[in-house]
């Protein structure tokens, strides 16, 4: 397994353990930090009225020995405190062990050493469903799809109403989403709808949208068939349309999200339609549209933040510059922190030319939230072209390169270079980019001021 593929394997492990734990009374306010939310929810988790205490008498050295594990994970000498844990619950029978084990190595970022545990956890309290869900999404993680599987029937059987499915298909999506294997996920999914019985239609929403990922045609096919299905709840129709969308069929997605963004009960999820059917206006040439929906929406809302973002973009788009700086200035005013909104700011303003220094200062405010940003890092470098500094901008644009070899980071680094007089290199990499996006607006913009024939 290469480090890449290991260090995605854990980010899974950690969503999946807070998507567990979070139906058992998870207190969800500390996990702010999407660096790390599962881990700091998994040692909070409550003991599971599955576990009963086994026959084994509390001795001093046992008492000195989960002492002792305690102690060392609070050193930070996880791997110790979690093995430690693992052969104790082996020697007493206490699945309580086995399962403070379990959290302690996927805080480590062990994963053998996890589903280890978490194996044993089971073994140790048969009756606890904590443990079946948490080895499940396990199984899942490391692509033990056979085994996971098994544990998944499991819970369709003994599922008593199609509320009861519908509800296990659901949670079960996200996972499936996010293991970054679709294609080998689709033929799990289509052997347990063998043997389901109806779930309101949300396992088959589950392998359209696995399909969809895994670019099988037949997703938008069965998309189509669902969207008219009153059954399914908002999210699940809200999570095929935005499928619909990345399939470019906006014929599919706009008459649920045009419901959706009026008549849904969540606020967030009203937000998440209405941003979506803003930007299938702009990908259908309808760009003034879907401005006037968010305007209007946050006229009559102002209290809707999250549109606002969108709104200054898509006011940006139409030339709309003052409108524009309004909003990206009310956001920041509103969510200081939103690194986003400064570089826009920032960018916007670099790229006109226009009140340099206080761009730049924008722009620093967004690399210090968000340092490893490649667009930010490559606002930085624009906005140094722009006053003069070719080695700094050069410096800034090579490395938001190598993080993100993206068509516009292309552009730009390509007019350092050109300015540069390192015109070779300039004219490859807009090749690059004309050759990933052939109708590229900035591109053509670019060689023509610059009087360039690629």
């Amino acid at each position: 397994m290469t480090n890449m593929a290991f260090r995605q394997m854990i980010k899974l492990c950690a969503w999946i353990l807070l998507s567990v734990f979070a139906s058992v009374a998870i207190d969800k306010a500390r996990a702010e930090d999407e660096a790390n939310p599962a881990l700091e929810a998994v040692a909070t988790v409550l003991a599971d009225q599955a576990e009963t205490t086994p026959a084994v008498a509390l001795s001093p050295a046992l008492v000195f020995q989960i002492l002792a594990s305690e102690i060392a994970a609070q050193r930070g000498q996880l791997g110790t405190a979690s093995q430690t844990l693992i052969d104790l619950a082996k020697t007493t029978g206490d699945s309580r062990l086995a399962r403070r084990a379990t959290e302690l190595a996927l805080r480590e970022r062990v994963f053998a050493r996890a589903l280890a545990a978490a194996e044993l956890w089971r073994d140790l309290a048969p009756g606890s469903e904590q443990a079946r869900l948490v080895l499940e999404n396990l199984y899942l993680a490391g692509s033990r799809f056979d085994d996971a599987g098994a544990l998944i029937s499991k819970r369709l059987e003994a599922s008593k109403t199609p509320q009861e499915r519908a509800a296990l298909w659901i949670n079960l999506r996200h996972i499936l989403l996010r293991t970054g294997r679709p294609q080998a996920l689709v033929g799990l999914v289509e052997a347990l709808q063998q043997s389901d019985k109806d779930s309101l239609g949300e396992a088959q929403a589950s392998l359209a949208l696995l399909q969809v990922q895994a670019g099988n045609t037949q997703g938008a096919q069965t998309i189509a068939q669902l969207l008219n299905k009153q059954t399914l709840t908002p999210s699940t129709r809200l999570e095929l349309a935005q499928a619909a969308m990345h399939l470019k069929r906006h014929d599919l997605a706009q008459a649920p999200l045009e419901e959706l963004s009026q008549a849904a009960k969540e606020p967030a999820l009203q937000s998440q339609a209405l941003l979506l059917l803003a930007q299938l206006m702009r990908e259908s040439e309808r760009a003034e549209e879907g401005f006037r929906l968010l305007d209007q929406s946050l006229r009559q809302d102002p209290q809707r933040v999250e549109l606002l973002y969108d709104h200054a973009m898509a006011a940006e788009r139409l030339n709309k510059i003052d409108v524009a700086e309004q909003s990206l200035r009310r956001l920041i005013a509103l969510r200081p922190r939103h690194a986003h909104a400064y570089n826009a700011l920032g960018y916007s303003l670099a790229d006109r030319n226009i009140r340099l220094e206080e761009a730049q200062s924008y722009i620093e405010k967004a690399l210090a939230l968000a340092p490893e940003d490649p667009h930010i890092i490559d606002s930085m470098g624009w906005v140094l072209y722009r006053r003069g500094d070719l080695a700094g901008a050069l410096d800034h644009l090579q490395k938001a390169y190598q993080l993100q070899p993206d068509p516009e980071i292309a552009i730009h680094l390509g007019e350092v270079l050109w300015k540069l007089d390192r015109k070779d290199e300039a004219i490859a990499l807009w090749r690059r980019a004309r050759e990933a996006e052939p109708a590229n607006s900035l591109l053509r913009e670019t060689l023509s001021r610059l009087a360039v024939t690629l």
